[in-house]
């Protein structure tokens, strides 16, 4: 049974499949990757980590087929669609920060004034009757 890896460009690289597919974390693994497991690419082994894989190659490696093929307009516009989302999410978390900084701003400033107004009162020397002992 092949997987099917739908891209966005024109194409990716062995090292970009590997990494899509979560077979290497990073791409620095690939050249270790592939010096070690046998990957085929159209049925002839490959061992270039920046090998371009374009749509309609395929890949073999570890038992399971690869198809390289382009995003559908379905799923360009359900990714546009999550970018959208993720978008309105992050502009609502940065109104929230700004919100709370403000709210944060405006505490500070409270506390300022308290203790302003706390040092004024405690500067005055007493006066009146209670101070003549």
């Amino acid at each position: 049974m092949a997987e099917r890896v739908a891209i966005k460009t024109a194409y990716i690289t062995l090292a970009q499949l590997l990494k899509m597919e979560n077979i290497i974390a990073s791409g620095g693994q690939a050249k270790a990757f592939l010096a070690e497991q046998s990957v085929l690419l159209n049925g002839e082994e490959e061992n270039r980590r920046g090998k371009k894989l374009y749509p309609g190659d395929q890949v073999d490696f570890q038992g399971t087929r690869y198809l390289i093929d382009h995003q559908s307009a379905e799923e360009e516009a359900e990714e546009a669609e999550k970018q959208a989302i993720l978008a309105r999410f992050a502009a609502g978390q940065k109104q929230a920060a700004h919100k709370e900084k403000k709210r944060q701003t405006a505490i500070s400033r409270q506390q300022r004034a308290n203790k302003k107004a706390a040092q004024r009162s405690s500067n005055q020397k007493p006066s009146g009757p209670g101070s003549w002992n």
